[in-house]
């Protein structure tokens, strides 16, 4: 392989990293919120809005448990959360954190 094709190669793959880090590689993350600690009550969790990092979604959970003021109550924030499939489907998060 000569200097030219690899210095090619070289650019494709700079092309390709700033492409995924410029658009495919946002981070969304999603809130659940478990009223009581119930992880099998689907039909009381509370779903936050969207957001762009894991702090702004625990601070929706901890700002939410505060005015609940129930010590029973539970929530995890999931990163890249993919939507269920059926009206009972869970949600596949690529990492989810609880504090």
């Amino acid at each position: 392989m000569n200097k030219k094709n690899l210095g090619g190669i070289l650019v494709i793959i700079l092309i390709v990293a700033g492409i995924y880090f410029f658009w495919g590689g946002k981070e969304t993350w999603l809130g659940f919120y478990y009223p009581d600690g119930c992880l099998t009550c689907t039909d009381q969790y509370i779903y936050s809005p969207q957001f762009d990092d894991r702090a702004s979604c625990l601070a929706w959970a901890t700002n939410l448990k505060s005015q609940r003021n129930n010590p029973s109550d539970d929530f995890e924030c999931g990163k890249n959360c993919k939507t269920p499939d059926g009206p009972d489907g869970l949600y596949v998060c690529d990492e989810t954190v609880d504090y």
